[in-house]
C-alpha cells in the first residue's frame, strides 16, 4: 500500500491521455526508417531547447525575485530556444499529424480524386516553402552581419533555423505524397500549374495597369482552395501574404522569410509553449483528472449532474491547460465512461463538451489570450484577468441550458452524493489549483510577467507530480515535453507566418478603408454585434487562431476609435473565434470533439446549436453590460 495518499488516489485514475502528437500520420516506404531516425533526432533536439528555455526564464525570474538581478543573456538565449522550438517543433508536428489542417472534404472524397485533392494541399506547401528558400539566401546574410546585443554572437545562429525547418517541411511533405499515385500527382501538378500561370498574369496585370481591382480577390479564390485540399491553416496564411507581394511587387520577396521569423520576436510567445508543457504534465500524470473527480463528486448527483459537471470541470481545468484542444481530449475522455454508465447520449455528452471548450477560451491561462497580446498592444496580464467573469457568464448560461433541457428528457442522476466522499476528493485536487493561483497571483502581485508565470507554473506542475502525486515517470514527462514543444511549434508557426497576411492587408490598406467606412456611420453596440458575428463565422472557417491574427489588428483600432474599451473588445473577439471554431456544421472543434465522445456528427448537430443558442446569449449579455470585463482589471489596477 502506498504511503501517499495523493498517490495512491492518482494511481487507481489515471488514464492514457489523448495526445495529439502520439501517432505518425506518414505511410510505409522504402525510406521510413532513416527518416524516422531524423525525425526522432529532431524531435530530441527541440524538446532539449523547451526544457532549457524553461530553467534559463525560471531562473532568471528567481534572481530577480530573491537577488534583485536578471541573467543579461536570457532573453538573448530565449530567443535562439524559441526559433527552433518554432521551425522545428512545426515540421515535426506536421509528420505526425495532418499539421492544423481543414480535412473535412478531403475525407469525404475517395479514390482519384482524394488522392488529386491531397496533393494539390501538398504542393501548396512545398511551393511556399521552395519561393521562401530561394529568397531566404539573401535574408540570412542580412541577419549574420547583425548580433545578439548581449551574447554577441551572430543573428545567423537565430535565423538558420528557419532554413533548416524549410527543408525538413519539404522532406516530410514529400514522403506524404509517396503513397499518392502518379496519376493524381500528375493531375495535381497540372492544376498547379494552371493556378501559377494565374498568378503571373495577374502579376503583369497589376504592373501594366491593366488589373485595377484588388489583390485580394483572387487571393480569396486560391486560398479557398487550398483550404479544401487540406493545406494546413499557417501556410494558407503565409499564401496569401505571398501571392499579395508577387502580384503587386509592393515590397521584396526577401519580406518573406523575414515576416516569419520576424513574427515570432515577442517576448509573451514564451509562454504558449510553457503553458502547453505545463498541461500537457497535467494530463499525462493524472493531475488532471483529480480536479475533474473532485467536480464530479460535488455536482455529479444531480439531475443532469454529469453535463453540469463537465461544465465545471471544463472551466476549472481551462484554467490550467492553457489549450483548448488540452480541455476536449482531458475533459472528453475522463467524463465519457461515467456518462456512459448513467446513460446519457453521446449526442448531448458531444454537444455540452464542444459548448465547455468555447466558454473556456477565456479563461487564463489562454493562448488565445497570448497570440491577441502579441499582435495588439493589449496588456495579455489584463486580457488574463478580465477573462474570469465572461467565461462565467457563459457557464452559467450553459448550466441554464441543461437544467432546462433536464425537465424534458429524464435524464438519470449521478451517484447519490455522500460528503465524505465529496469532502475527501478536495485534498487530492488543491495542488492542481495551485497552477492557476501561481500565474494570476504572479501578474496581479507585480511578481512576474506571463511569460516567467508559465515558466514556474511548469516547474510546480513537475514538483506537485513527483511529490504530492508520485505520477511522473520519465516516459510520462517525456511525452507531456513532447506534445507541449510540437503543438506550441505549430502555433507559433501560425503566429510568424500570419505576420506576412497581417503585413500585406496593412500595405493594401484594407485595414485603413474599414476605419474610414465604419467609424462615421455605425454605433459602437452595432458595431460589436456585427463584429462578433463576423468573427464567430470567421472562426469556424479559419480557427480560432489565424481569425485572431488576421481580424485583431483590424478591428481593435477601429474599436478604439469607435469609443469601445479595447479589453472588452479582446475578450469579445476570443469569445467569438472560440464558438465558431466549435460550432457545426464547419468548426474544427466540433469534429475533434465528436471524434473523443463517439458522437454521431449529424444528430450532435442538433443537440450543438442548442448550447450555442445559450452561448450567443452569454455573449450578447457581455456586449451590453462592459462592466463584466473591465471590472476586475480595473481594480487591480491593470487596465
Amino acid at each position: 500500500m502506498s504511503t501517499n495518499a495523493f498517490a495512491s488516489h492518482a494511481d487507481e485514475a489515471i488514464v492514457e491521455p489523448v495526445l495529439e502528437t502520439a501517432g505518425i500520420d506518414v505511410p510505409q516506404h522504402r525510406l521510413r526508417l532513416p527518416l524516422d531516425v531524423l525525425a526522432a533526432a529532431v524531435e530530441i533536439f527541440v524538446v532539449v531547447a523547451l526544457i532549457i528555455n524553461i530553467i534559463v526564464t525560471f531562473s532568471n525570474t528567481m534572481l530577480r525575485y530573491v537577488l534583485g538581478q536578471d541573467l543579461p543573456w536570457a532573453a538573448d538565449a530565449s530567443t535562439l530556444l524559441l526559433s527552433i522550438i518554432t521551425f522545428l517543433g512545426a515540421p515535426a508536428f506536421m509528420r505526425r499529424t495532418s499539421g492544423m489542417a481543414y480535412m473535412a472534404v478531403v475525407d469525404q472524397m475517395s479514390g482519384i480524386r482524394k488522392d488529386v485533392l491531397r496533393s494539390c494541399g501538398y504542393l501548396f506547401v512545398i511551393a511556399l516553402c521552395v519561393l521562401s528558400l530561394c529568397v531566404f539566401p539573401g535574408f540570412f546574410a542580412a541577419q549574420v552581419r547583425q548580433v545578439l546585443p548581449v551574447l554577441q554572437i551572430s543573428q545567423g545562429s537565430v535565423a538558420i533555423w528557419l532554413g533548416i525547418g524549410l527543408v525538413l517541411t519539404i522532406v516530410y511533405t514529400l514522403e506524404k505524397l509517396s503513397d499518392v499515385s502518379w496519376t493524381a500527382l500528375a493531375i495535381a501538378i497540372g492544376i498547379g500549374a494552371v493556378l501559377v500561370g494565374s498568378i503571373l498574369l495577374l502579376r503583369s496585370g497589376y504592373y501594366s495597369g491593366a488589373v485595377e481591382f484588388d489583390p485580394f480577390l483572387p487571393i480569396v479564390v486560391f486560398l479557398a482552395l487550398a483550404f479544401v485540399a487540406g493545406t494546413p491553416i499557417p501556410f494558407i496564411l503565409a499564401s496569401g501574404g505571398a501571392l499579395y507581394f508577387i502580384m503587386t511587387g509592393d515590397a521584396p520577396l526577401v519580406a518573406i522569410p523575414a515576416a516569419f521569423q520576424y513574427g515570432i520576436s515577442s517576448f509573451v510567445l514564451l509562454a504558449i509553449p510553457f503553458f502547453m508543457a505545463a498541461g500537457s504534465l497535467m494530463d499525462v500524470t493524472g493531475m488532471a483528472r483529480r480536479l475533474i473527480d473532485m467536480v464530479q463528486e460535488w455536482v455529479g448527483h444531480w439531475k443532469g449532474g454529469l453535463l453540469i459537471a463537465e461544465i465545471l470541470a471544463t472551466y476549472v481545468f481551462s484554467g490550467v491547460s492553457g489549450s483548448k484542444a488540452a480541455d476536449i481530449a482531458t475533459v472528453g475522455s475522463v467524463m465519457k465512461a461515467p456518462m456512459r454508465e448513467r446513460n446519457y447520449p453521446s449526442t448531448e455528452f458531444v454537444a455540452v463538451l464542444a459548448a465547455s471548450a468555447a466558454m473556456a477560451e477565456t479563461i487564463p491561462p489562454s493562448v488565445a489570450m497570448l497570440i491577441l497580446g502579441s499582435v495588439t498592444s493589449l496588456s495579455v496580464g489584463a486580457l488574463f484577468v478580465a477573462g474570469f467573469l465572461p467565461a462565467a457568464i457563459l457557464a452559467i448560461a450553459l448550466i441554464i441550458a441543461v437544467v432546462l433541457r433536464g425537465r424534458t428528457r429524464g435524464w438519470p442522476a449521478g451517484v447519490p452524493f455522500n460528503l465524505r466522499r465529496a469532502v475527501g476528493s478536495v485534498p487530492p485536487a488543491l495542488p492542481a489549483l495551485g497552477v492557476p493561483v501561481i500565474v494570476i497571483g504572479g501578474l496581479v502581485g507585480g511578481v512576474a510577467s506571463p511569460t516567467e508565470s508559465s515558466s514556474f507554473a511548469v516547474v510546480y506542475g513537475l514538483l506537485a507530480a513527483l511529490f504530492f502525486y508520485r505520477s511522473a515517470g520519465f516516459s510520462s514527462c517525456w511525452r507531456a515535453m513532447r506534445e507541449a514543444a510540437l503543438v506550441a511549434g505549430m502555433v507559433l508557426l501560425m503566429v510568424g507566418m500570419a505576420n506576412l497576411m497581417v503585413q500585406a492587408i496593412v500595405v493594401d490598406g484594407l485595414g485603413a478603408t474599414m476605419v474610414s467606412l465604419f467609424s462615421n456611420t455605425v454605433s459602437p453596440t452595432a458595431f460589436l454585434f456585427v463584429s462578433v458575428a463576423a468573427l464567430i463565422v470567421i472562426g469556424f472557417v479559419l480557427e480560432g487562431f489565424p481569425a485572431i491574427l488576421i481580424s485583431a489588428p483590424i478591428l481593435l483600432p477601429l474599436a478604439v476609435k469607435l469609443g469601445v474599451d479595447p479589453l472588452q473588445f479582446g475578450i469579445l473577439i476570443i469569445m467569438a473565434t472560440g464558438i465558431g471554431v466549435m460550432m457545426p456544421p464547419v468548426g474544427i472543434g466540433f469534429y475533434i470533439a465528436c471524434t473523443i465522445g463517439e458522437a454521431p456528427i449529424n444528430a450532435t448537430m442538433r443537440s450543438s446549436m442548442y448550447y450555442n443558442a445559450f452561448l450567443l446569449a452569454g455573449v450578447v449579455v457581455v456586449i451590453l453590460f462592459p462592466q463584466i470585463t473591465t471590472w476586475l482589471p480595473s481594480m487591480f489596477g491593470m487596465q
